[in-house]
């Protein structure tokens, strides 16, 4: 489960079950299927956005993401929203 929340009050922008996690040399691309008005919200606080991932077998760990560049894009073709993040860090929960 991945959930994306607003850096300032932590409010809950999405949660999601279906998502991806790639590796890019230094970087980690996480993508997910959204609607419009969410990808919406997601660019308009690009730079202000916390992905916390937590996997289903080992809920006692949660990592958190961040994209000190806001690099955020929608791909309305696919319905899907692409973050490059550039910051990670695993803490026990």
């Amino acid at each position: 489960m991945i959930y994306v929340r607003h850096t300032v009050g932590s409010r809950l922008f999405c949660e999601t079950t279906e998502y991806e996690i790639k590796p890019i040399e230094n970087n980690w691309e996480i993508s997910f299927k959204t609607d419009q008005k969410t990808a919406n919200t997601l660019l308009k606080f690009r730079d202000e956005l916390n992905i916390f991932y937590v996997e289903e077998d080992n809920q006692n760990q949660k990592t958190w993401f961040y994209s000190s560049e806001g690099q955020v894009s929608f791909l309305e073709n696919e319905s899907k929203c692409v973050i490059i993040a550039d910051y990670k860090t695993v803490y026990p929960v």
